[in-house]
């Protein structure tokens, strides 16, 4: 290390050069380093969806969902869990794998075995497996409306011109489009026109596919178009290119059409040919009235601000050909959290920056030395965020969180340098000696290395616990260590580098002392009254000891084994909207409507937008009940007062359920998503109705058990639906069979695809369907007139039963099989004695065949990961232990060292419980920087101790001030300059940025209080008592020397 430091101290002049190309490095590329709100916490997974429009939930587990799960996916390699849902028209699987799998192996694995999904009922749209998506996907929400461009006109634009568009810019990963009204040419027929005229509904799919170039249907001439070919002449070769005439519906309504008797008819005599759209799945709701919603996600790790620029940029050149069309771009943008984030940190870095200066200024009253401080402590944190930038770390408020955590340690390593060096070139002049300042200087140098890397190995291991939290923790807490980590690195180098370079270069020829420093002065007085006094009263620090203590322990009652995530107060809100189940699309679109009406005229509002129901391979398994608000406030709105405002209206709709959350709080909360009861028993089955019946059996047998409390069995949504079932020997009698029945029926009421249409570069389906009055009520359902093969028609209600059922609106599996949970707490009683009292019970219980009840670990697996963490805190204390006996070469040091080390995060303690609890990642964070203090002034104090006491000087109340007088400056001024840095962002408001910073620095400064007062007084006090060395101690010399 001596080596290193001479040629950083001969190299001077280098070495600066070398650190200021560092920073113009870091100004020019750090503006381009991808940020993001949140690091990525969500596990690999992939999801898989598969429209199925008219089907119900039961008729998409069948066909689709089941199918998939069982012969397809099972057992795919590193998947940890497989879960689906089954909504009315959609099927989604979503597959969890092992935690550290490569996303492209598990995407590839998966394809590998979706390549066999030709075999499944040709009921849906093909299954499509989801791009990849980011933790917080959502980068921006466009909406799109107009005044005299027809919906379904706008839709065409949206999906054929600014979707492909948009998909293009770099980082983009999917566009969904709530609203989206396809284009279609329909053939609307009526089973009783029909009739009338001698056709029945075969001779009109037939016509209308085959007078297309291409079609779905295997029977029909369509389904094998051919090929136009070509003309071979002596020295040239033709193509042939066959133009379809058919390009409205004015041209497809006069195709001939033949009748039973041979006559020809137009398709117009019998059908009514219109241009309109398929069924909705959802709808978009823009400044109070109809739209259309563009949801642009990004890629796991994109750059949230590039992403944004750069579909700007697609939107501004797409407005010149969208005349007449109103672009809203304010519905949300992920990037104005963002930039107030960077606005708000800012401001904190400029204030508290500020606040630095002055203390330095104070309190080293020397332009040089104030400068060589800020340098060194300007250039560690550049050159660790420089280094985070070359790893390709994406920078978020948890990589901010780790740089603050060590921002208190950055400073220790300037300014106890700096004090070093300062006072090394003093007494060398104070002697007379011809020392060149190189050799002062790196003999100063040289003296603190070794307590450093000690101090740093011990601040290092301090939070490696955290990357075994485990789940969305763990996923939270590995950026803001890696940081830390990166952040002391780069201190320590700068330390050991730059800081004696810039020491010779600036002090070789300067009076290192022209006058007693004023803050001196004052801290000399303070200091010289209170140590021996205090010195001289052991109990008194017995007593301070047992405050701190006290203190600390107030803690205890607030740790939870839950770590709470910080939840950024985004300037968008997101508003949960629910009506009751069977709610239609167009009664959803008017409440949704008024709603936001109101919501837009609060003040503090600037714009609204909602989509309801789902989108094509959209980030929501809903039905068309379900929808969200998006609200963003105006920067100048009064956060709390205009939030309270919303909820006002709300409440103005009580049979809405509701709920307000910001986007990252609900992603957070999907992926942390599970029971959280502490006793949960599921129940595995293929009935609903018997999984219901067992659920609520094993419910009553459950709360009899003793300490079970409230037992309830999980509701399961339904839905009032009209079910078909055909009576075979009715339908036999007009020569039919339930497959007839069933095409019929869907034909007319969901729409057949005879085939499409091709216009310029976009796609449009040719559809077959019933009238709006054929299919507008159940009435009409069961009049439905179905062609017999006699040439004869019969109503619906005459060959089938129908009634009006209540089914489920969502069926869920975990891993393959359907589940009921029921689910109690625990009160009174031991949690390992009632879940072995209830897993008898459950395995007791009799259960029909395929058919069983599971009690779950989760309760168990929490508590066994609260114990395995702390096992692994106690290991690390237990390295700290050993770390600082080799730094001290005596345990009764080490011992009294370690013991002050929770002692000094007693104000940070105090301080956390005033800012919003003890458990918030940020506090947790923040205790870091407290104990990496707290154990670099422990050991350089004890050091200092052990070698007066080497030296052969008795240890007493005045060689222990002295020597801790010597040390006491660096350690204020440490101390008080971190707390200047820091104590903005303390006192920071609830506003964006603070989420995390705000407990943090409340706890930093707290416990820097704690902890001067420990290492400069306490610690003073009962060193000679307590920990004097013994010779054999003696014979040794320490590591730190």
């Amino acid at each position: 290390m001596r080596r290193l430091l001479e040629l950083s101290l001969k190299f001077r002049v280098l070495v600066a050069g070398v650190a200021a190309t560092v920073l113009v490095l870091a100004v020019v590329q750090l503006p381009s380093a991808p940020v993001d709100e949140l690091p990525e916490f969500a596990p690999p997974q992939v999801e898989i969806q598969t429209e199925a429009l008219g089907l119900s939930a039961q008729e998409v587990e069948q066909l689709i969902t089941v199918p998939i799960e069982h012969d397809l996916l099972n057992g795919l390699a590193w998947l940890d869990q497989i879960r689906s849902e089954s909504t009315p028209g959609l099927s989604s699987i979503v597959l969890i794998f092992q935690p550290g799998t490569d996303p492209l192996k598990a995407r590839q694995a998966v394809q590998e075995r979706m390549s066999q999904a030709f075999a499944l009922p040709p009921v849906g749209s093909p299954p499509v497996i989801v791009p990849p998506r980011a933790s917080t996907s959502r980068v921006m929400m466009v909406g799109l409306s107009a005044t005299d461009i027809s919906l379904i006109d706008l839709s065409v634009l949206a999906r054929w011109k600014i979707k492909p568009r948009l998909m293009a810019v770099p980082g983009v990963a999917n566009v969904t489009i709530w609203g989206q009204r396809d284009k279609q040419l329909q053939v609307q027929v009526d089973p009783a026109r029909l009739h009338e005229n001698g056709v029945t509904l075969t001779d009109v799919i037939s016509t209308t596919g085959n007078a297309l170039w291409a079609s779905p249907l295997s029977f029909v001439e369509a389904s094998s178009p051919g090929t136009g070919g070509f003309v071979d002449m002596a020295n040239q070769r033709l193509s042939i290119q066959h133009v379809l005439p058919i390009a409205n519906a004015e041209s497809l309504a006069s195709v001939t059409i033949v009748d039973d008797a041979g006559r020809t008819l137009r398709l117009s005599q019998v059908a009514t040919v219109v241009e309109d759209h398929q069924p909705l799945i959802g709808d978009a709701v823009l400044s109070g009235g109809p739209g259309v919603m563009l949801v642009v996600e990004k890629f796991p790790g994109a750059n949230t601000k590039e992403v944004t620029s750069g579909v700007t940029e697609a939107l501004d050149a797409l407005r010149p050909g969208l005349s007449g069309v109103v672009i809203d771009a304010d519905v949300y943008q992920a990037q104005s959290f963002i930039d107030t984030v960077l606005r708000n940190l800012a401001i904190w870095a400029l204030v508290g920056g500020l606040l630095l200066l002055v203390v330095l200024s104070v309190a080293l009253f020397s332009w040089r030395l104030v400068a060589i401080a800020l340098t060194t402590i300007l250039l560690s944190l550049i050159t660790a965020t420089y280094v985070l930038y070359l790893l390709g770390t994406q920078f978020n408020l948890m990589i901010l969180a780790g740089l603050a955590v060590a921002l208190g340690l950055v400073i220790d390593d300037a300014l106890v340098d700096l004090e070093r060096y300062r006072r090394a070139l003093r007494d060398a002049r104070a002697t007379g000696k011809d020392t060149s300042p190189l050799d002062v200087l790196a003999g100063a140098a040289s003296a603190v290395g070794t307590p450093r890397v000690f101090a740093t190995v011990i601040i290092v291991v301090a939070p490696l616990p955290l990357l075994f939290l485990g789940g969305v923790a763990e996923a939270f807490s590995k950026p803001a260590i890696l940081s830390y980590v990166v952040a002391v690195a780069a201190s320590t180098a700068v330390a050991l580098t730059v800081a004696p370079a810039l020491a010779l270069l600036l002090l070789r020829n300067h009076e290192a002392e022209p006058r007693r420093r004023p803050l001196d002065r004052l801290a000399g007085r303070l200091f010289d009254r209170s140590v021996p006094w205090l010195a001289g009263r052991p109990l008194l620090a017995i007593g301070a000891v047992a405050i701190l203590a006290a203190a600390a322990l107030m803690a205890v009652p607030n740790i939870s084994q839950q770590l709470l995530l910080p939840s950024p107060q985004d300037g968008s809100l997101l508003i949960h909207w629910q009506a009751e189940p069977g709610t239609s699309l167009p009664e959803m679109t008017r409440i949704t409507t008024q709603a936001t009406r109101q919501l837009a005229a609060i003040r503090g509002v600037r714009a609204v937008g909602a989509h309801l129901g789902r989108a094509i391979t959209s980030d929501q398994v809903v039905n068309v009940n379900s929808g969200e608000i998006w609200v963003t406030l105006k920067d100048s709105a009064d956060y709390q007062s205009t939030l309270k405002a919303i909820q006002g209206v709300l409440a103005n709709y009580p049979k809405m359920a509701s709920h307000v959350v910001t986007y990252p709080q609900d992603r957070v909360r999907e992926v942390q998503s599970g029971a959280t009861d502490a006793l949960v028993v599921r129940v595995y089955g293929s009935d609903m109705d018997m999984l219901q019946q067992k659920a609520e059996e094993l419910q009553r047998r459950i709360a009899k058990v003793p300490g079970v409390v409230d037992p309830k069995v999980q509701v399961q949504a339904r839905q009032p639906t009209l079910q078909v079932e055909v009576n075979l020997a009715a339908a036999q009698k007009y020569g039919l069979n339930a497959g007839d029945v069933r095409r019929t029926a869907t034909t007319y009421f969901s729409g057949l695809t005879v085939g499409q249409l091709y216009e310029d570069q976009a796609v449009f389906d040719v559809v077959v369907k019933g009238t709006p009055a054929t299919i507008s009520s159940p009435g009409a359902l069961t009049n439905l007139l179905i062609d017999t093969p006699s040439g004869g028609q019969v109503r619906l209600g005459d060959v089938a039963t129908i009634r009006l059922v209540s089914e489920p609106t969502s069926i869920t599996h975990d891993s393959t099989l359907r589940s009921i949970d029921v689910t109690a707490g625990v009160a009174g009683r031991g949690l390992d004695d009632v879940l072995n009292e209830v897993r008898g019970l459950v395995e007791s219980t009799p259960m029909p065949l395929e058919y069983h009840a599971e009690v779950l670990n989760g309760p168990i697996q929490a508590r066994s990961h609260a114990l395995q963490l702390a096992g692994l805190g106690l290991a690390a204390a237990i390295v700290i232990l050993l770390l600082l006996q080799a730094a001290l070469n005596s345990w009764r040091l080490a011992g009294l060292v370690f013991l002050t080390l929770p002692l000094a995060a007693a104000g940070g303690v105090v301080a956390a419980l005033l800012v919003g609890g003890l458990m918030s990642l940020g506090a947790v964070m923040g205790f870091f920087t407290v104990l990496g203090l707290a154990a670099r002034n422990g050991v350089v104090l004890a050091g200092s101790f052990r070698s007066l006491q080497t030296d052969g000087e008795p240890i007493g109340q005045e060689t222990v001030a002295r020597a801790t007088r010597e040390r006491a400056g660096p350690i204020a001024l440490t101390a008080l300059a971190t707390a200047a840095l820091l104590l903005p962002a303390a006192l920071f408001g609830d506003i964006p940025g603070a989420e995390v910073l705000k407990p943090l620095a409340a706890v930093v400064v707290g416990g820097l209080v704690t902890s001067t007062v420990l290492a400069l007084f306490v610690l003073p006090a009962l060193y000679p008592r307590l920990a004097p060395l013994a010779r054999h101690e003696l014979a040794v010399a320490p590591a730190i020397g």
